[in-house]
């Protein structure tokens, strides 16, 4: 999955990506809505959905941490916090996490049932539900998280926040929180 997406981004243009969403952050979420697209068009779908949702879910998580990086936005990744307990990404990072967790998002990527049975562990980290982002491939129940789904279609009839609105979302909060680390997009 990995190379697919890293072949469709090298086809737009890894600099054209960077320099758009530098110039325009609102940019991100058409490049990331397009990438999905073409990624999944790609995919050897097979028969088995558990084996297509974990190649989606894998999409996303490479995805963010492409666009992450070429944003410079702030974040530590697969953070090992208890035994059995990894968190996928953490903004701006696990110090500020733990000293104002208010101003710090929790993002995981909901792989089965095993990992969100895990996620209500998340809150000795963050203990602002608000601020635990979950990623789903399709949509998920309601729940007192933020939640986001990775399949266009599903997210807009479903009322829960698109995937491709995520950097959009994650700049937001850095703004608002006052983040002065972020500097690199507006």
């Amino acid at each position: 999955m990995k190379d697919i997406l890293y072949s469709v981004i090298e086809s737009i243009g890894r600099e054209k990506i960077q320099a758009d969403v530098v110039a325009n952050i609102n940019s991100s979420q058409n490049y990331i809505h397009i990438i999905i697209a073409e990624c999944i068009a790609n995919l050897n779908v097979g028969s088995d959905a558990d084996d297509n949702e974990m190649a989606i879910k894998t999409l996303g998580e490479a995805l963010l941490h492409f666009m992450l990086t070429v944003c410079s936005i702030p974040s530590e990744r697969k953070i090992h916090v208890k035994e059995n307990l990894t968190v996928d990404v953490i903004i701006p990072n696990l110090r500020g996490l733990k000293k104002e967790p208010e101003r710090s998002i929790i993002i995981q990527f909901i792989k089965d049932d095993a990992h969100l049975s895990n996620v209500s562990r998340l809150e000795f980290l963050q203990p602002n539900y608000e601020n635990i982002w979950l990623i789903y491939v399709r949509s998920p129940l309601p729940s007192k998280y933020t939640t986001y789904c990775l399949l266009y279609n599903e997210a807009k009839f479903q009322n829960n926040n698109n995937y491709s609105n995520i950097i959009i979302d994650i700049n937001k909060f850095l703004r608002e929180t006052g983040d002065t680390s972020f500097k690199f997009i507006h």
